[in-house]
């Protein structure tokens, strides 16, 4: 039976499910001065499992004074900081009692085989609800001659909780041993036809985890950090889980080299206050210039891991990591729980003006293009949820001049007529080079839009669709990977080679593009979408390099569909999947009733 100085604690608790996947990366990357503080409280076994948004804890204590011990963790500065970034992620049960975090939940029958003596367990634990006619004690013989199961099936503890609703069963085994029919014998003796699920184990600590045993890592991330906002907190807290974090920012010049702006606080200000986290060991300032600024001091630190949020992950980085042997972790861009999104474009103006995205047909809201073959431009207007960089394809420049004709949010009134206000404000008379009517339209008008053109600036028609069920399935399966913004000297209108074939094959596409959105067909609208950048770039060759052709084949065998965002030259490829693509950005759409 169970050690008599042990003291055996089972306990529940609701997770959010949004927060699901930064949970169990944060326990991945528990501090190790809290795992420190577990042993030091004379906890010699915990672990936490998961299913169906309730998490189920188990734990063993073997100290002399519980309440003392677990005082002496609840005042330890390290736990408290741990739990500021893991307790706004739960959700408490209505069946805990007054001043329980966790509900806990009663030890229904516990046994341990004292026979074994390895250094190795596995762990397992399942649920089922709780039985109809289950008695609320039981003897310790109540499975008979339990002792027979270690020897048959390697099982060394058999603990089960009681809760309100649910069972708990945690077992510990001897390694690679098969407990299927074990799992059958005790839902029979439970008197159940129900299935034991299992859970997934989201943390397990023993001493040896402690802080003494795992030194830090040296973690590495690189951004702008202008005008530090919770969503920046989260990103960082998140981060220093995984070790010691360096914090690499771009400097004034390069900032304004990339998004056409500098950043409000300067270079020395952004320091100053990241270096005063207690999450980061150290800020610098980047030499470099360009997109991959950071490469010099990504070198003189050499990190063993590099983390990016899913807005921040490139190629380009994932490349650079997999050279220099570096760990390379994606992010999830989610707040702080119960913290608003943030992002320095919104701060910097609370705006909310959106910004564009052209699913297919660019080019043929240009007359030169449209000239030669009728055609149609359809576009989505995307919430400004993330901070796409400028000069990327995305109506950057036609928002900039919707934000210095409007301000904050596009007025109510007439769209249509709101757009031309813009297209004009955009291009005065005497403008040489005339931005498409599509960037304007795109950003102004709600929803998925087609802009039906024939040799003119402004299309003939527009067709406007708001149906939800359409505009989620847009969002579920469109996906963005950064490659960066557009180099100053990119010009697209070099070497072009507009015909009337090209534009038709642009056309043509387009339209079929369109007709599989409207019947969901994932299928057909990846390789609509497909066709529709092959004949944009069979016309303006110059929207691809080598480098971004190089890029794209990468992730042809995660989608169905790419192109480059807008004209290209950069910015972000788009992909169609109906499956996750990992590392990319989803976007959202905006609303009819947004304005």
């Amino acid at each position: 039976m169970s050690n008599e100085s042990q003291l055996i604690l089972g306990g529940i608790i609701g997770l959010k499910k949004e927060f699901e996947d930064q949970y169990i990366t944060l326990h991945k990357h528990t501090f190790p001065e809290v795992l420190d503080r577990i042993h030091q409280s004379n906890i010699t076994d915990y672990s936490i499992f998961l299913h169906n948004g309730i998490l189920f804890s188990y734990m063993v204590y073997s100290g002399n004074n519980y309440e003392t011990d677990m005082k002496a963790m609840g005042t330890d500065k390290s736990t408290q900081e741990w739990w500021k970034l893991t307790d706004p992620l739960q959700q408490p049960l209505d069946c805990r009692k007054d001043k329980e975090w966790w509900a806990g939940i009663s030890l229904w029958f516990s046994h341990e085989t004292p026979t074994h003596s390895v250094e190795k367990i596995t762990r397992y634990a399942y649920t089922l609800p709780v039985p109809s006619d289950l008695q609320e004690s039981v003897a310790d013989n109540y499975f008979g001659d339990i002792d027979f199961w270690g020897t048959t099936y390697g099982l060394m503890n058999l603990r089960i909780f009681k809760g309100v609703q649910d069972v708990y069963i945690y077992l510990e085994t001897l390694p690679d041993l098969d407990h299927s029919f074990l799992l059958e014998i005790i839902a029979r003796v439970l008197k159940t036809e129900t299935k034991p699920v299992a859970m997934i184990e989201v943390f397990h600590t023993e001493y040896q985890n402690s802080v003494q045993a795992k030194p830090k890592k040296k973690v590495f991330v690189t951004g702008c950090f202008d005008m530090l906002h919770s969503g920046h907190i989260a990103f960082l807290q998140e981060a220093a889980t995984y070790g010691d974090l360096y914090v690499s920012i771009g400097a004034d010049e390069n900032v304004y080299n990339l998004k056409g702006r500098y950043p409000v606080n300067t270079q020395d200000e952004r320091k100053y206050m990241i270096d005063a986290l207690e999450c980061v060991k150290k800020c610098i300032v980047n030499s470099g210039w360009g997109y991959i600024d950071f490469e010099k001091e990504l070198i003189e630190i050499m990190p063993d891991v590099f983390v990016v949020n899913e807005d921040g992950h490139s190629p380009s980085k994932q490349l650079l990591c997999e050279e220099a042997r570096i760990e390379y972790h994606i992010l999830k861009r989610i707040p702080h729980a119960d913290l608003p999104v943030r992002s320095t474009t919104m701060l910097r103006t609370e705006c909310t003006i959106p910004f564009r995205i052209d699913l297919a047909g660019g080019w043929l809201d240009q007359p030169y293009v449209s000239k030669h073959y009728p055609g149609s431009v359809i576009t989505i207007s995307i919430e400004p949820t993330i901070e796409f960089n400028d000069r990327s394809g995305m109506s950057s420049s036609t928002r900039r001049k919707a934000i210095e004709l409007w301000r904050n949010e596009i007025p109510h009134g007439d769209a249509e007529h709101l757009a031309k206000m813009l297209f004009s404000f955009e291009n005065p008379p005497g403008t040489f080079h005339v931005s498409g009517s599509q960037d304007s339209l795109g950003i102004v008008l709600p929803g998925l839009n087609k802009l039906e053109y024939n040799g003119g600036y402004w299309p003939e028609k527009i067709i406007t669709i708001n149906d939800e069920d359409v505009l989620s399935w847009i969002e579920q399966n469109l996906y963005l990977i950064t490659l960066g913004p557009r180099g100053g000297s990119y010009s697209p209108l070099e070497n072009t080679q507009i015909t009337p074939e090209g534009a038709k094959l642009l056309s043509d596409s387009t339209e079929d593009c369109w007709s599989a959105i409207l019947r969901k067909d994932i299928m057909a609208f990846g390789n609509a979408f497909r066709r529709s950048f092959d004949a944009q770039i069979a016309m303006f060759p110059n929207m691809v390099d080598e480098d971004i052709l190089q890029t794209i084949e990468q992730y042809k065998g995660k989608a169905i569909g790419w192109k480059l965002s807008g004209a290209g030259g950069g910015g972000y490829i788009i992909l169609i999947s109906d499956s996750l693509v990992e590392g990319a950005m989803q976007i959202r759409i905006r609303r009819k009733n947004n304005l």
